[in-house]
């Protein structure tokens, strides 16, 4: 009878709705999102009739192991020239081969290979900290690892990167009084030093918790535990953010190694660099501060509301109101500053703030450099100098070159802003052994001696005065040697120093003043400059440090001008003179006739002529993860992947299997632009045979501050250097075909909010640090795509401010390629609106669906279809020129294909139908057998007869 009674208690009639459910869900929702299904499962997306045998750009590897070990190699070998040495007391490192050590720390076992969000890697098959020590020759203690691994602390494992909001950034260090006997027993047959691990990780579109980056009191236990019980302690610090490392050094370890996120293959370069088979040669591309809320970008960093807002997705806000004094600039800048008396610097203490400047970086060899020399010629200035390893150990050295510019009257008057040190070249060596030398040149163009003059002359100057261009083993120690060239005493060597008197010069007004076009460089964000909405406000100022000194914008709540309202709204203008283009023409071209042609080829004219409404308008509005084929012009579908670590499978799936390289600050820390083209060249291998043409990175946003949840994917807190390595990157990348979209374009330095924050900034500052690295992309790379950011530069959303997407980008840079956004797939992003965009300049959208931007292609103003015209000849251009025309010759038929999915998807459909229709009419069926033997078991009521 119970049996009976579970029976007809089912609720059948939820089987039936489930099967409604799949039914919409297959025949409404998955149609919407098609191209992005087709490509996650890895099914074909376009036929080839009639290909050809020769590829335009072919893969210099005989088979796929090949290959992989040849770029495993590459990422074994840029963690080896990107870790840094920080500190080795004693020469604690390297250790000797042999060696007995014990592991300490959660992230011992529980290591961070990568972060989360575009730049998040498959670690699957990488191997563990003790195999990649064991790997060196070194004895790994097992009972602490198996204590950590399966043992108490197995309690405290974390998946890595576990990222869901902030909760996902916590630190769980098991405490001390865990350890048992027989861990701390263990310690005397594997004494010879203690490794102690500590990890951080980072995610896109989540920034840090303020205190994520101090160590905390377990970890602060577990190295004292260390040190009370090992001779040598080394702390291998497995994060990619600048940490406070203060206790460390009260604790005093002996070494501290930094290795950031090592990627699939890169982890075998820890023990390599431990044991010396690798001489350590990596330079920090960050500034480590005592503490990172020193920073005075920390203070205007975070969540900040325009509470009178009503617009969009157009509610949040961020002041940079640091100015140019990010990282370095604003440490050895106010250094100076006191050092001189001058500027109100306070009491400023360096050697407090800052334990281990920009560029820093031990080795396991000593350098001498000799025969400093500058000349100055009409390309600018070279600068050479000869290293010579003066050790006992073969090494690499990295040359750092320094300027400081002229601080004067009338920048203090204007408002233009001068760093008392930046960076503007650098060198690597080659493998140098003991005794031998090697002569370094490096070019410095007259244009790095510009500085943006907003409010004076409303351009770049360069100023009368002098200008020392100083070489160093850092940001400090070059501005040593400044000081000391300038008279100021200490500890710096004038002999690197040298100076060079700028008299008025009009060649090189105009040469600095002006863009690719030949027309003068002109202010073109001043909207962003939140003392366009408050004339009160005052950046932060060299010429009165303590009087500027930042304060949280409107204290986090902006009751904001109507004038800044009525810009965040959505905006864009007719052109009377458009002429809708045709459609549909029978021109007898296909792409691969434009294949090595000319932008301005009158063809193209002819062949996006043939194109559909619909084909041009989809190319444009929906090319998220993949641009679908276009069989009236011949064109295959092109896929589109993330991220800065290498073509990823992680978040958008398919067949494919690339290599995840170390995190893109690792590459960085090399500062070898070497290492990066070779990258870029093996990322094009994956391109080749992953069939993925349009690679979403490399990263180029700036470090501004410590605490931003995806510095890990960024180069560094400097422009020039994130330039020079971003260049060769996508140089190498275009050796293989490879289209980069070098992102976020621009001023996404932080990711709280960066979807539709109004970010907003000086025009100094923007130009001069947040899109420094991007320009040396575009000019010197030749990046053929940028990916714009999803916030606003002031009131305008990136991808639709004209000043930044045409002015500058093209006009000044002569960028030649295509803009696409970053995701723009759901109501979320209706702020990235496309026709305000395309007026701007933006050519593509990230659109994976069919949400967004679905309209009738009939009803499309001529205005909009010119727009959409040229963004398609910008996007044809790079296509046709890139490895997606790979086996496509101007005979070959491109058709669409019908992956296997559908067909699964109509015969699922067609089973739910008939199971949901099955599902209801049993419903009933029970219904009534229930309700009958309900009456068959119910009893007779009070003078009721029985039945």
């Amino acid at each position: 009878m119970k049996i009976i009674r579970k029976i007809l208690g089912l609720p059948v009639w939820l089987l039936g709705f489930a099967c409604l459910l799949g039914i919409v869900v297959g025949n409404i929702v998955a149609p919407m999102f098609s191209k992005s299904i087709t490509l996650f499962l890895g099914f074909p997306t376009h036929e080839i009739e009639n290909s050809i045998d020769e590829s335009y750009f072919a893969s210099s590897f005989s088979s796929a192991e090949e290959q992989y070990d040849a770029a495993a190699r590459l990422a074994r070998t840029i963690e080896q020239e990107g870790i840094v040495l920080m500190r080795n007391e004693g020469d604690a490192l390297p250790l000797a081969s042999g060696s007995r050590v014990t592991l300490l720390g959660q992230d011992s076992v529980d290591f961070v290979y990568g972060g989360a969000g575009s730049g998040s890697i498959d670690a699957s098959s990488a191997s563990t900290l003790r195999q990649s020590l064991e790997q060196a020759g070194l004895v790994v203690n097992p009972v602490a690892w198996d204590f950590y691994e399966t043992g108490p602390g197995a309690a405290y494992r974390k998946v890595v990167p576990d990222i869901t909001g902030s909760g996902g950034f916590a630190v769980n260090e098991v405490p001390i009084t865990e350890f048992t006997d027989e861990m701390r027993a263990s310690y005397a047959d594997y004494g010879d030093a203690a490794i102690v691990t500590l990890g951080r990780t980072g995610s896109e579109s989540t920034d840090l918790p303020a205190d994520y980056l101090s160590i905390t009191a377990e970890e602060r236990d577990t190295i004292h535990e260390a040190v009370a019980n090992f001779d040598t302690v080394v702390v291998v610090l497995n994060a990619s953010n600048a940490m406070e490392l203060q206790p460390l050094l009260d604790e005093g370890v002996d070494a501290i190694v930094w290795v950031a996120s090592p990627g699939q293959a890169g982890i075998e370069a820890v023990g390599d660099v431990l044991v010396g088979l690798v001489n350590p040669s990596g330079r920090l591309v960050d500034t480590f501060a005592t503490s990172v809320d020193s920073a005075p970008s920390t203070i205007n960093f975070g969540d900040y509301t325009i509470v009178n807002s009503n617009v969009d997705s157009g509610n949040k806000y961020l002041v940079y109101a640091e100015g140019i004094y990010v990282g370095y600039r604003y440490y050895e800048t106010r250094f100076e500053d006191v050092v001189l008396g001058q500027g109100n610097a306070g009491d400023f203490d360096y050697d407090a703030e800052v334990i281990y400047p920009f560029g820093h970086g031990l080795s396991y060899t000593s350098f001498e450099w000799s025969n400093y020399a500058v000349t100055h010629g009409e390309n600018g200035f070279d600068v050479t100098v000869t290293v010579t390893n003066s050790g006992d150990v073969a090494g690499k050295d990295v040359v750092e070159l320094y300027l400081q510019k002229p601080y004067t009257d009338y920048d203090r008057a204007t408002g233009v802003e001068k760093s008392a040190i930046e960076l503007v070249g650098f060198a690597k060596t080659k493998l140098l052994d003991p005794g031998e030398s090697q002569t370094l040149t490096i070019h410095v163009d007259d244009e790095l001696l510009r500085s943006y003059d907003a409010f004076g002359v409303g351009t770049y100057t360069v100023e009368e005065g002098t200008y020392y261009f100083a070489l160093g083993t850092n940001a400090h120690d070059a501005l040593l040697n400044v000081l000391a060239a300038k008279g100021a005493g200490g500890s710096g060597d004038a002999s690197f120093v040298y100076s060079h008197e700028q008299g008025p010069s009009s060649y090189l007004a105009a040469s600095v003043a002006t863009g690719a076009n030949g027309e003068p460089i002109s202010n073109q964000f001043a909207g962003a400059d939140v003392r366009t909405y408050d004339d009160g406000f005052a950046y932060l100022s060299r010429s009165d440090w303590q009087g500027t000194w930042p304060t949280t914008f409107a204290d986090g709540a902006w009751t904001a001008p109507d004038e800044l309202l009525s810009a965040l709204e959505v905006s864009y203008s007719d052109d009377p003179d458009a002429l809708e283009p045709a459609f549909g023409a029978d021109n007898g071209l296909v792409l691969a006739d434009l294949i090595g042609a000319d932008f301005d080829d009158p063809r193209w004219d002819q062949l996006m002529d043939q194109m559909s409404r619909q084909e041009l308008w989809d190319l444009v509005r929906q090319s998220g993860y993949l641009s679908d084929v276009i069989p009236s012009i011949g064109m295959p579908a092109v896929a589109l992947k993330d991220g800065p670590a290498g073509i990823s499978a992680t978040l958008m799936g398919g067949n494919i299997s690339c290599m995840s390289y170390p995190v893109e600050v690792v590459l960085a820390s090399t500062w070898n632009t070497e290492l990066a083209y070779e990258m870029g060249a093996m990322v094009g291998e994956d391109s080749i045979s992953a069939n993925v043409p349009v690679w979403y990175a490399p990263a180029m946003n700036i470090h501004r501050a410590a605490i931003s949840g995806r510095n890990f994917e960024y180069y560094s807190e400097d422009g020039v250097l994130s330039g020079a390595m971003a260049a060769a990157e996508c140089a190498g990348c275009a050796e293989k075909g490879v289209i980069v979209t070098i992102k976020h374009f621009a001023v996404n330095d932080q990711e709280t909010n960066r979807i539709g924050g109004a970010y907003f900034a000086s025009e100094q500052s923007i130009r001069e640090l947040y899109l420094r690295g991007f320009e040396l992309a575009v000019r010197e790379g030749n990046a053929g795509g940028v990916m714009t950011s999803m916030n606003r530069i002031g009131p305008r959303w990136s991808g639709g401010h004209a000043g930044l997407m045409t002015t500058t980008l093209r006009d000044e840079w002569g960028f030649e390629g295509f803009a696409t956004t970053d995701q723009t797939t759901f109501p979320t992003f209706t702020y990235a609106d496309i026709r305000e965009g395309l007026e701007a300049g933006n050519d593509m959208w990230l659109n994976a669906g069919d949400l967004m931007f679905n309209e009738d292609v009939n009803s499309i103003d001529a205005t909009t279809w010119a727009r959409v015209r040229r963004a398609a000849h910008r996007i044809l251009f790079q296509y046709a020129n890139s490895n997606a025309m790979n086996g496509i010759g101007t005979d070959s038929v491109v058709k669409e294909a019908f992956p296997l999915w559908q067909g699964v998807r109509a015969f699922v459909t067609a089973a739910m139908l008939a199971m949901g229709y099955g599902a209801f009419k049993l419903s009933h069926v029970i219904a009534g057998t229930r309700t009958l033997w309900q009456t068959i078991r119910r009893k007779p009521r009070k003078g009721e007869a029985q039945a």
